[in-house]
């Protein structure tokens, strides 16, 4: 990562809240039913949690990227049902500060920021994940690694503060309307891993 872009984003983490470090494990708390699109996420989980048709063009080694980087790229219409762009064939590693987070349904939502520019970033449910999820182990360990150290997610927003690099493959939402998301629907979704920088126990 860029150390000016390091020391700009921990300078803004200064002040911030303080994190919780005691949580209860979170895994153990999920809906014991099978994962289906009407607990996880809709007609595109699958995509979302790594285990659609498609799975195996990604490629699992991060490329360094930014969110304004993302930013520039263009909207796809309509958007895409399958991995048919770049984007979603390639997981990204993002420098960013963790300004929200809030539990949606069973996926863990993380607003992200950098020089100006937000999006989203969501980690599945551990329950969510299939026999067939890519990284489900690395998914898994984020969703504890961040409840256990960052914060334990409800449906309420919460803010945070910390400064990481997000490790996610690339995904088209529909979502673009409101505050924190990309106003061309990019999201990393699935999240695989999460590096601290400041907070969250680094």
């Amino acid at each position: 990562m860029n150390q000016a872009r390091v020391i700009g984003l921990v300078a803004l983490a200064v002040g911030a809240s303080t994190l919780a470090t005691t949580v209860h494990a979170a895994v153990g708390q999920h809906s014991k039913s099978q994962p289906n699109a009407a607990l996880c996420g809709g007609n595109l989980w699958r995509m979302k949690t790594l285990s659609d048709v498609g799975r195996r063009s990604v490629k699992l080694l991060p490329r360094d990227t930014t969110i304004g980087a993302i930013l520039q790229r263009g909207t796809p219409r309509p958007t895409p049902r399958r991995r048919r762009t770049p984007f979603q064939r390639q997981t990204w590693a993002v420098p960013a500060q963790i300004t929200r987070y809030w539990r949606e349904g069973n996926e863990l939502r993380l607003q992200l920021w950098d020089h100006g520019s937000y999006m989203n970033a969501v980690v599945p449910a551990p329950a969510c994940l299939t026999s067939a999820t890519r990284a489900r182990g690395a998914i898994t360990g984020t969703w504890s690694m961040f409840m256990n150290r960052c914060g334990h997610a409800t449906r309420n927003s919460q803010p945070l503060g910390a400064v990481v690099t997000v490790f996610g493959v690339g995904f088209w939402s529909q979502r673009r309307s409101r505050h924190g998301e990309a106003p061309n629907g990019a999201e990393l979704h699935p999240v695989t891993a999460l590096r601290p920088v400041a907070g969250c126990g680094s």
